[in-house]
């Protein structure tokens, strides 16, 4: 009786030992903290509403820092969370002889993904955005309640290093500036980075 018991057993823990390397195999090689540099081209939208409305856009290209957590919750879920911080001022638009920048901007997200492999992971962002435009005129306006949102594409090279693709939609709150004017930004950006996991 004791050897019938035993065998099957020993049988399901040595099924267990090595079936336990295989859990999370695909999403563990997305695991970890991890930083990066970025490149982006945005599209970004200046609205003036006074009654009518006026509006322009700027295609302008900036440098993005991104700090990022990654933690996979199946073998082939991942959850992250990070954020991201702008380099320099993004043009905005000029209306009249007005010219705006974007400054200052950063976000709070949250991405989660879909490892295809354990080099390749489809990704969606949803993030909390904050921003200052400023004009050619010295007059300064925060964002701080905007909202982004967008699909991505991950590729690990190595154990450490990625590279990535994605497109953000970024809206944020109208800001009123006087007796019934209001100004509307919203971006359109994609973004190339590459960055390196610990």
């Amino acid at each position: 009786m004791r050897k019938t018991l035993t065998k099957p057993l020993l049988a399901t823990a040595a099924i267990a030992a090595l079936a336990t390397p295989l859990v999370h195999a695909q999403s563990s090689s997305f695991e970890g903290f991890s930083i990066g540099l970025g490149a982006t081209s945005a599209d970004t939208t200046t609205e003036y509403v006074h009654g009518g409305s006026l509006s322009s856009t700027n295609n302008d290209y900036n440098g993005v820092f991104q700090l990022q957590y990654n933690a996979p919750v199946s073998d082939v879920f991942v959850v992250g969370v990070g954020l991201t911080a702008n380099a320099s001022d993004l043009k905005a638009g000029s209306i009249g002889a007005n010219q705006y920048k974007v400054r200052d901007a950063y976000s709070l997200y949250v991405t989660p993904g879909y490892a295809f492999n354990r080099d390749w992971m489809g990704y969606a962002k949803l993030a909390y955005l904050n921003a200052n435009l400023k004009d050619s005129l010295g007059n300064s306006y925060n964002f701080d309640n905007g909202w982004g949102y967008g699909l991505g594409v991950q590729a690990m090279f190595g154990k450490n290093w990625f590279g990535q693709l994605e497109y953000m939609v970024d809206q944020y709150n109208d800001r009123s500036v006087g007796a019934g004017d209001t100004l509307k930004l919203k971006s359109n950006i994609y973004m190339l980075t590459a960055g390196y996991k610990f």
